[in-house]
C-alpha cells in the first residue's frame, strides 16, 4: 500500500511534467510555424491527456497508470515526429527517457530505452532527409549508443538511489539494536491498515519478565545480545503481514490485522512457546519469559493507536498480576 501511494505521487509528478513539456513544445512550434502546425498530434495529446488524467483521479491501479504514462509519451512523439519531423522535436524525445527514471523502475527505464532506440532507427531511415540530411547513415550507431549510454547511466542511478534510500529507511524505521520497527514505522503501518479497511487491527504488547535482573548481573552487552535472540526468535511466529515492534527497553507491540481474540490467545501462547527455550549467551544460558496483553479493535476506521497502546499496555499488566499471584503459594498470598 504504501508503495502504491508513492507510486501514485509520482504519477501526478510525471502528468504535470509532461504537461508543461508539451504547452512548452507547442509554444515553440506556434511561434516558428503557426497555430495549425500544432495538428493533428494536438488531437492525440487531448485524447490521452484526458485518459491519464481520469485514471490518475479515480487511482485506478497506479502500476498501469505507470505504464500507460510512459507507453503514450512515445507514441506522442512518434506521431510528432511523423507529422513535424524536425531535428528539434527529436531532441524533445530524448527527454522522455530520464522522464521515465523518476519511478525508480529499471523495467520503465529499459522499455523507454528500447523506446527511444525505436524512435531513433524510425526517424533515422524513415525521416532522414527532413531530421539528419548532413549525416552519414554511418553515424546510427553513435545514436544507439548514446541511447544505450543513457539507459545504463539511469539504471545506476536508479541502483544507488535505491541503495542509499533503503539505508535512510532503515535508520529512520528501524531500531539500530534489534532490526525490529521503532514508533514511527509502527505508526505509519498501522495508518496504511486503516486505509486499507482490513476487518480488524490488533496490538499485542509484550514486555520482558526479569530483563533488568539479566542486565544488572551479567552486564549490558548480555542484556542487548539477549534482545536480538528474541526479536529473531518472536519473528519466527509471526505472519509475513505483521509488525514487530520495540517501544524502548524490554517493551515491544505487535501490530497485526485481520485478526479475532481466539488467534491472539494462540498467538501469544506461541511466543511464550518460543522465548522459554533456554538462551546461550557468552557461555550462560538465559530463561526468559514475557507478560502479553492484547487489544483489538473492528471499527478500524476510529482506530487510534494511543489508545490501542494503552489499552494492550492495561491488558499485560493485569496478565502479569495474574502470573506474579500463580507463582506464589496459597500461603505466602495469605500472610
Amino acid at each position: 500500500m504504501i508503495g502504491n501511494e508513492l507510486l501514485h505521487h509520482r504519477n501526478k509528478i510525471l502528468f504535470i511534467l509532461i504537461s508543461i513539456f508539451y504547452l512548452t513544445q507547442i509554444t515553440i512550434n506556434i511561434f516558428i510555424e503557426g497555430f495549425a502546425s500544432i495538428f493533428p498530434p494536438a488531437y492525440l495529446f487531448i485524447l490521452f491527456g484526458s485518459i491519464l488524467a481520469a485514471m490518475i483521479y479515480i487511482k485506478i491501479n497506479p502500476k498501469i497508470t505507470m505504464y500507460g504514462l510512459v507507453s503514450c509519451m512515445y507514441v506522442y512523439f512518434y506521431f510528432l515526429l511523423k507529422e513535424s519531423p524536425y531535428l528539434a522535436d527529436y531532441l524533445f524525445m530524448w527527454l522522455a527517457l530520464p522522464l521515465s527514471a523518476i519511478y525508480q523502475n529499471a523495467r520503465v527505464v529499459i522499455m523507454s530505452g528500447i523506446a527511444s532506440i525505436m524512435l531513433t532507427f524510425y526517424a533515422f531511415f524513415y525521416l532522414h532527409n527532413e531530421i539528419f540530411p548532413n549525416v552519414v547513415t554511418g553515424d546510427f550507431a553513435y545514436l544507439v549508443l548514446f541511447g544505450v549510454f543513457m539507459t545504463a547511466f539511469l539504471l545506476t542511478f536508479i541502483y544507488r538511489v535505491k541503495d542509499a534510500n533503503a539505508k535512510l529507511q532503515d535508520l529512520a524505521y528501524l531500531d539500530p539494536l534489534t532490526g525490529a520497527a521503532n514508533r514511527l514505522f509502527l505508526k505509519k503501518r498501522f495508518d496504511v491498515l486503516k486505509e486499507s479497511k482490513v476487518l480488524s487491527i490488533a496490538l499485542l504488547f509484550l514486555d520482558m519478565n526479569g530483563f533488568k535482573k539479566i542486565n544488572d548481573t551479567y552486564g549490558h552487552e548480555v542484556g542487548d545480545q539477549l534482545l536480538e535472540v528474541i526479536v529473531r526468535r518472536m519473528n519466527g511466529v509471526l505472519r509475513e503481514s505483521d509488525l514487530l515492534c520495540r517501544l524502548g527497553g524490554d517493551e515491544f507491540v505487535i501490530l497485526l490485522s485481520d485478526i479475532d481474540d481466539a488467534i491472539l490467545k494462540n498467538l501469544s501462547e506461541r511466543i511464550q512457546s518460543t522465548l522459554a527455550q533456554p538462551i546461550t549467551l557468552n557461555n550462560q544460558i538465559l530463561q526468559v519469559s514475557a507478560s502479553i496483553g492484547w487489544f483489538y479493535e473492528t471499527e478500524t476506521a476510529q482506530a487510534d493507536l494511543e489508545a490501542m497502546i494503552k489499552e494492550a499496555d492495561t491488558a499485560m499488566y493485569k496478565e502479569k498480576g495474574r502470573e506474579l499471584i500463580d507463582s506464589h503459594t496459597p500461603e505466602v498470598i495469605e500472610v
